[in-house]
């Protein structure tokens, strides 16, 4: 009685097991040590509906927008400044000049746009505006795996992964991939890595974008290591439900 339960448990574990293990497809390119000169090419960011955008003013007018502390290297000034998000017509609304079409433009064309809205509103506008959301994935054998915001258009990669507190060149793998979105399907670009690679100014250099995913491939040792962990952790509570079943069989036979 007791094999006769134990074989469909197995098969229905195994069955948990397979179906989390689906991973989606990208197209990919593997450039092995070869960086290619489009990706480290600078680009605008082009502000989109649901944006969320940072207007600063520097004409320091707690009048027009809120102030905030914005902290340098040495000493912190007082900006006022105003968030807000791209609504799905591509305008922000601001305090004294309203609607304004930002969806389209550069920040620094934005900027621009904010700067005219409010002629005739203040003496010799002077704003500044920056994209909040524009972030990047980085998973795998570095030291904090996590999602990151980056604080200005065209960081680096070394940039990111210094935001990820370093690779952990202990579990490291011999392959980064930075998986990219595109219009309509996103690409897995891969590249060879080691510890000499990891110098290479070329590979450091290579220009982010908003929604990349970089993804340093962890070493086959530290990747079947991880596994058996969590084999162990899904089995060990499992174990115990399968016994508890049996132990009732028996004590109701």
């Amino acid at each position: 009685m007791i094999n006769k339960l134990r074989l469909p448990l197995l098969l229905f574990i195994l069955f948990l097991i397979s179906s989390c293990a689906a991973q989606r497809d990208y197209a990919s390119q593997n450039y092995g040590s070869d960086i290619p000169e489009a990706l480290l090419k600078t680009s605008d960011y082009i502000i989109k509906a649901g944006d969320k955008v940072k207007v600063q003013s520097f004409n320091n007018l707690a009048s027009v927008l809120y102030e905030s502390t914005v902290s340098g290297v040495q000493s912190s000034v007082t900006v006022p400044e105003y968030e807000a998000y791209v609504d799905n017509e591509g305008y922000i609304a601001l305090p004294r000049a309203g609607k304004i079409k930002v969806a389209g433009h550069t920040q620094k064309s934005a900027s621009e746009a904010v700067n005219q809205a409010y002629v005739g509103v203040i003496n010799t506008p002077l704003f500044n505006v920056r994209v909040m959301n524009m972030r990047v994935k980085v998973l795998g054998a570095v030291n904090k795996q996590g999602m990151y915001y980056l604080e200005k258009e065209n960081e680096t990669l070394s940039e990111v992964l210094a935001m990820a507190e370093g690779v952990k060149y202990e579990n490291m793998g011999k392959r980064l991939t930075l998986i990219r979105k595109g219009p309509d399907s996103s690409r897995a670009l891969a590249f060879d890595l080691n510890a000499a690679n990891l110098g290479n100014p070329r590979l450091n250099n290579i220009v982010m974008q908003d929604d990349d995913i970089v993804y340093v491939q962890p070493s086959r040792a530290s990747v079947n290591s991880a596994k058996a962990q969590q084999y162990a952790n899904f089995m060990a509570p499992l174990s115990l439900l399968i016994n508890a079943a049996v132990l009732l069989i028996t004590v109701t036979r």
